[in-house]
């Protein structure tokens, strides 16, 4: 439970004195669509990196499969639709507690990358504020 409330905190200081006000004073408007886009993709590199930190690449082609995923949602909100970018970051929330809460009731009954205590809180925090700080810009990007 502690580590969940840790995971919180620190979602919240790095989605907003730590992403959302450096990019929107460095970035400004017409380019923060293209990094929170384009952040996309290594958020979910970093599971493939857990596969390999903890020796089970078992989940690998899942993990593969949500790269692409959210690589495609990402290229799509960049180039067709800003709206999609909400839609993106609140999947992958939900991707990040999927892993938790599946490992955690199923263990290796069915292959999830397993994930450091916290982390789905953590990514649950920042995925949410930044779906929202995009939502919040989105009449400005379009």
């Amino acid at each position: 439970m502690a580590t969940n409330i840790i995971g919180l905190i620190i979602g919240l200081i790095i989605a907003i004195p730590g992403t959302i006000m450096p990019v929107r004073k460095f970035l400004g408007v017409r380019r923060e669509k293209t990094f929170f886009s384009l952040t996309l993709i290594p958020i979910a590199l970093i599971y493939i990196g857990f596969s390999y930190y903890y020796g089970d690449l078992t989940a690998l082609h899942a993990e593969i499969v949500g790269l692409i995923i959210f690589t495609v949602l990402a290229l799509l909100s960049q180039f067709l639709a800003s709206w999609i970018l909400v839609s993106a970051y609140v999947a992958h929330a939900l991707w990040d507690l999927l892993h938790e809460i599946f490992v955690g009731a199923i263990g290796g009954a069915i292959p999830w990358t397993q994930v450091p205590a916290g982390y789905a809180a953590f990514c649950l925090a920042y995925d949410l504020i930044i779906a929202a700080y995009v939502y919040k810009r989105l009449r400005l990007w379009n």
